[in-house]
């Protein structure tokens, strides 16, 4: 009986050895880095107390290894311990490289023959305390490193990469980062310029609004990667106490709805929409405040709504798309890829897909630089469309003048043969003329339609239907084709005050009632136009536009 105790007893001691050993990085290639996240064993402290002194003489059966690459931890208010034994195979001194450049709080104790040290960095340490002067977090472990403990602790989600390498590989790797991240940067810094230009130049609120959008996603990005810190605060770490961060990324959020309600015209087109947006506004900013406040759990309710509001972007502009919005097919281009980038990175907090893949890791950047280069490209588009279809209501306009000189000379021969009549024209018959002469001179009055470029003319016979478009308007002709006009629906209401065969039936849309060709019943009914089109009657105007139309019996 004690030789099988003492059996088992060899056994567990031989399996905790192999398991020990299989954890100890074993570093033999100078050039490459390591990740050292399947390496780790993690710890949580739920008291927050404990020393490194005290983690260091704790047994190995205490600590949880961790199976993946990038270490992802999740939201806790706990402090996370995580622990290494290193054996550096190498001639050269080998350093640890943290790739999460915003932790709060990052205590490291690392443990070798030739250098034994404990240091407190993070970002709401002060920048001198680190080992280089980067924004990456980067410890010296010496030429035989043992063991490595690093204490974690953060308001936000802990999501660790961490890599092992000699200087060269680590100089290379901050070198790339560096100059990608730069290259984001400077071409969003490129694409706020352009999109305040088109604004100053076209007065559209529009492109004032993605302007900011595009300042305040730089500005996130910068603040994720450590930027901020290292340029602007080094000397003033409660800068970073996560109240600048979250309300950068709150005024992203926010600029995002208002650039996504106006380039999609949500207001006029779907009031209850706009009106969920505005809720969703309002959440966030309560969400944020929460945070501020200390709330651990509205950093990932804040994620939520970051995560529901982006797909409902997606949704709004698809539909918007299919029910014949052209400019959603603008907004889908631009923010598609943008969107799934910051889902997939959304998803890494949650741990639901690896953080160690290209397209999750560099998800920010692909899918800014994306966003604002495709966006950008749509905007040009969008000027080209406006050239053609200003060219296309110029050939209607031109052909409308030809068709009233033709009028003129006809009411001039009309005149002139009731002017060389012998007898008395009779005062009836006179009248009719004078009434004839008039609604002819009415129908081919000229209304004054600015674009771009200039300035167009046309009768309002020539007009079905005037669609709101944010600050400008699109008219739609009888040759269905459409032109953008400068001129808000207000303005475009004065003008035709005295054409009464013009009706408001929506907050969206005014139309010729001349061409309207059904009238299907409803909560405030819809109308069926001749181009083929279908416009909503407001529910407020219904009595109204019946009265106006003999339908009100």
């Amino acid at each position: 009986m004690q030789n099988r105790i003492l059996a088992l007893f060899c056994v567990y001691l031989l399996t905790s050895v192999c398991l020990q050993a299989q954890q100890i990085i074993r570093y033999d290639r100078a050039t490459e880095l390591l990740e050292m996240g399947s390496f780790a064993r993690y710890f949580e402290d739920t008291t927050n107390q404990l020393s490194h002194v005290q983690i260091s003489k704790m047994p190995d059966a205490q600590f949880t290894n961790s199976l993946d690459k990038v270490i992802n931890l999740g939201f806790t208010s706990s402090r996370i311990w995580l622990k290494w034994d290193i054996g550096n195979q190498t001639n050269e001194p080998v350093y640890a490289i943290l790739e999460a450049q915003d932790v709060d709080f990052v205590d490291a104790y690392v443990v070798s023959e030739d250098t034994t040290y404990f240091l407190e960095t993070g970002v709401l340490r002060p920048f001198s305390n680190r080992y280089f002067g980067i924004n990456s977090i980067t410890l010296y472990l010496g030429r035989h490193p043992r063991q490595l403990y690093i204490a974690l602790k953060d308001m936000n989600g802990l999501v660790l990469p961490i890599k092992l390498g000699t200087i060269r590989p680590v100089v290379q790797k901050v070198y790339r980062e560096t100059m990608i991240n730069a290259f984001v940067v400077g071409v969003m810094a490129l694409i706020a310029l352009f999109s305040f230009f088109m604004f100053v130049s076209l007065h559209d609120r529009t492109y004032l609004l993605y302007t900011l959008h595009v300042i305040f996603s730089a500005l996130t990005l910068l603040t994720f990667e450590g930027y901020l810190f290292d340029l602007l605060w080094r000397d003033m770490p409660y800068m970073n106490n996560g109240i600048n961060s979250s309300l950068i990324r709150l005024f992203t959020l926010l600029t995002s709805i208002a650039f996504s309600v106006s380039f999609l015209n949500i207001s006029a087109v779907h009031p209850h929409i706009n009106r969920a947006y505005q809720g969703v506004s309002i959440l966030a900013i309560g969400v944020v405040l929460a945070k501020i406040m200390g709330i651990q759990s509205a950093e990932m309710a804040f994620n939520v709504i970051v995560l529901v509001t982006f797909l409902s972007f997606l949704a709004t502009g698809f539909w918007l798309y299919r029910r014949g919005f052209r400019p959603a097919r603008f907004y889908l281009l631009g923010w598609g890829i943008y969107i799934v980038e910051v889902l997939l990175l959304v998803l890494t907090l949650f741990n639901i897909i690896s953080f160690d893949h290209t397209v999750t890791y560099y998800g920010y950047q692909i899918g800014a630089v994306c966003q604002v280069t495709l966006l950008t490209f749509a905007l040009i588009d969008r000027i080209n469309l406006l050239r053609n279809s200003i060219s296309q209501a110029q050939e209607l306009a031109l052909k409308r003048l030809d068709e009233n000189q033709q009028l003129v000379e006809r009411h001039n021969l009309v005149l002139e043969n009731q002017l060389q009549q012998t007898q008395p024209t009779a005062s009836d018959e006179l009248q009719q003329v004078l009434k004839m002469i008039r609604e002819e001179r009415e129908r081919v009055r000229k209304i004054p339609i600015p674009t771009l470029e200039s300035v167009l003319l046309f009768t309002s016979d020539d007009i079905i239907r005037i669609e709101a478009m944010g600050s400008y308007t699109t008219v739609h002709f009888i040759n269905r084709k459409e032109l953008v006009a400068s001129r808000s629906m207000a303005e475009f209401e004065q003008v035709l005050i005295d054409h009464d065969h013009f009706f408001k039936v929506h907050k969206s849309h005014l139309v010729n009632l001349n061409y309207i060709t059904k009238y299907r019943r409803g909560d405030g009914g819809t109308l069926m136009m001749t181009d083929g089109s279908e416009v909503d009657v407001a529910r407020r105007v219904k009595p109204e536009f019946l009265k106006k139309m003999g339908l009100d019996n």
